[in-house]
C-alpha cells in the first residue's frame, strides 16, 4: 500500500493528477519497476529544466559582469 507520505511527495512534485494517480497505482500494485521508470523519466525532465534555467542564470551573470565593467573608472 502506498503511504500518505509518498502520495504527498507525488503531489508536491507538481505532477498532474492523472500522472500522480498513474504512479500511485503502479506503486500500490507493487509494480515498482514500472513506477521507478516513470519517476526516472520525471527526474530527467526536471534535470533538463534545471540545466535550461542554469544556462539562463549564466547569461544573466555575464550581463551583470559586463554592466559592471562600464561602471569602473578607466585607469
Amino acid at each position: 500500500m502506498l503511504t500518505e507520505t509518498a502520495r504527498q511527495c507525488l503531489h508536491d512534485l507538481g505532477l498532474s493528477e492523472e500522472r500522480r494517480e498513474q504512479v500511485a497505482s503502479l506503486l500500490e500494485e507493487n509494480r515498482n519497476a514500472e513506477a521507478r521508470l516513470q519517476l526516472r523519466k520525471l527526474r530527467c525532465d526536471l534535470m533538463d529544466d534545471m540545466h535550461r534555467c542554469q544556462r539562463r542564470v549564466d547569461q544573466l551573470d555575464w550581463l551583470i559582469r559586463e554592466t559592471e565593467k562600464t561602471d569602473r573608472p578607466c585607469a
